[in-house]
């Protein structure tokens, strides 16, 4: 029998049920697996040992009763640090957020052990979860990529991706305000899910930009295969969160077996704006090809509104000239990967823009158009971008009409996986995955491929943005390459059945990036 910690979520649930092992002989197993590997993974902020061997053995003992069982009876669980579970402060990896211990679960985590789940424990976020592609801070230290050591894992659920990718964890519970699921799982070689917003509670789910709300996070679920998310979406259904969150509409998810071959799918490989990585690309051309000869109508689509609705992100991040996160650090030194941004927020409007223009100056793009959309907005500047957010939404929806797409395959991150240190001035690269956060269509990644060693040159450079890419892009062969999948609002049903066919089709190639794996 293959070794329990390298088995998908959907079989140990089945030999849970036919008594093949028992919940307590699982969670052992996944413990051995963190004992051998979590030292050089540092995925954890909390392993709670004692609690899950006394769920498991708990789990068995109304197994061996013959008392009905949830869907999630037994399967071991882990979180992120940043959702609340009972007697633990959700630190978000900033000092001042010690001691604050939660008094009550989130409620996906509440649904999750009402379902059977055993919690494994909680993994680790970047310091305030605003770092894209690197998962570190002062409290718990540094996780790292699984595939290559001294590599971020991708944050901020960075922490979940590396477990999960390792063995030490079936499946569990991300948030995602701007790739922070997506990201993970296109780095450590995974599948992960955005859900439309309020599809799942976010209750209990903490950020460190307490008002900010053109862009809102979403709790949703990370896994190694489609079919153990599609478990989880079904396990914590939003009918069963609706009653405990007035926020979550009650539909359940629908059926995922539907032939998604009678989908018409959009495809894009490059926004216009920041050309992804040779391997990225590739990725998405190998998507589009598996999709077709699957049987999927795949049609060409320009995204629309590409640098607007980057811009008006940032804009809306940093509307309160991020007085609100320099707050919740209380004097808290930045991270490394958030220094650039510690830098400009600083900065006096005026030497900020006299930057920005000085840059353009110099042939850059870019970086002053970043620079122009930082800083303190009115509250007549707010409404604004609230009001254009949603008229960018319908433009959005209007053009997957005219095109009569079902749903779209696009890049992820710009680039594959960053070398720690690497990541503080290229926030940038999340382009592709911030857009459907603030347009709130949900998302998913599904891993394709790996880095091959002539895709690691990136041509024609010029400015200080694709300088930093290929500074990455040199040191990622053989790492993962997922890419994103995105539906219409509420499809999550669609979505998930063309993940799955299109994830069935990789895994047939010879490149796909098979995990768990052994920490490199």
């Amino acid at each position: 029998m293959a070794e329990l910690h390298t088995l998908p979520a959907v079989t140990l649930k089945r030999m849970l049920h036919d008594g093949e092992i028992s919940s307590v002989e699982l969670v052992e197993a996944l413990h051995a697996r963190a004992d051998e590997v979590e030292p050089r993974v540092g995925a954890f902020a909390h392993q709670l040992r004692r609690e899950a061997l006394a769920a498991a053995a708990a789990c068995d003992e109304k197994r061996a009763k013959g008392e009905e069982l949830g869907p999630l009876h037994g399967l071991p669980i882990t979180i992120k640090e940043s959702l609340d579970t009972e007697g633990l402060a959700s630190t978000l990896g900033m000092k001042a957020r010690q001691g604050r211990p939660a008094p009550t679960d989130a409620v996906t985590v509440q649904v999750a052990k009402a379902q059977g789940a055993v919690v494994l424990g909680k993994t680790n976020v970047p310091q305030s979860l605003l770092a894209p592609m690197e998962t570190t801070n002062a409290i718990f230290g540094t996780t790292h990529n699984p595939w290559r050591h001294g590599h971020g894992p991708g944050g901020s659920s960075g922490g979940e991706g590396a477990a999960i990718a390792s063995g030490m964890s079936p499946f569990g519970i991300g948030t995602d305000i701007g790739g922070s699921i997506r990201t993970p799982a296109a780095f450590c070689g995974i599948t992960g899910l955005k859900p439309t917003r309020n599809r799942w509670s976010n209750i209990g789910s903490n950020g460190a930009l307490i008002g900010q709300e053109l862009v809102q996070s979403q709790t949703g679920p990370m896994a190694r295969t489609v079919d153990d998310l599609i478990l989880l979406m079904r396990a914590l259904e939003s009918k069963t969160m609706a009653a405990l969150d007035p926020d979550v509409p009650p539909l359940e998810l629908g059926s995922v077996d539907p032939d998604p071959r009678k989908l018409r799918v959009g495809f894009f490989e490059d926004d216009g704006w920041l050309t992804p990585a040779a391997s990225v690309r590739r990725g998405v051309r190998e998507a589009v090809e598996l999709l077709e000869k699957a049987g999927v109508e795949v049609v060409r689509f320009e995204p629309p509104n590409v640098e607007e609705l980057l811009f008006l992100y940032f804009r809306g991040i940093s509307a309160d000239g991020t007085a609100t996160l320099f707050d919740a650090l209380e004097g808290e030194s930045f991270i490394q990967p958030l220094r650039t941004l510690a830098r400009v927020a600083r900065m006096p409007k005026q030497a900020r823009l006299g930057l920005a223009r000085a840059l353009r100056l110099m042939g850059e793009t870019r970086v002053p158009m970043l620079l122009e959309s930082f800083g303190e907005k009115r509250v007549r500047d707010l409404w604004e971008m609230n009001g254009r957010r949603t008229q960018l939404r319908r433009e959005e929806l209007a053009e997957w009409d005219r095109k009569k797409i079902d749903a779209l395959i696009c890049p992820s991150y710009v680039t594959p996986a960053a070398p720690q240190g690497m990541s503080h001035d290229f926030t940038i690269g999340f382009l592709d995955l911030a857009r459907y956060n603030l347009l709130d269509l949900p998302a998913g990644v599904v891993p394709i491929t790996r880095v091959r060693p002539d895709e690691i040159h990136r041509s024609g450079v010029r400015d200080r943005v694709e300088k930093r890419a290929a500074a990455i892009e040199a040191e990622s062969t053989g790492l993962p390459v997922g890419i994103q999948v995105v539906g219409r609002p509420y499809r999550e049903d669609q979505l998930l059945a063309l993940m799955r066919l299109l994830e069935a089709e990789a895994r047939k190639t010879e490149g796909f990036p098979q995990t768990p794996l052994d920490p490199r």
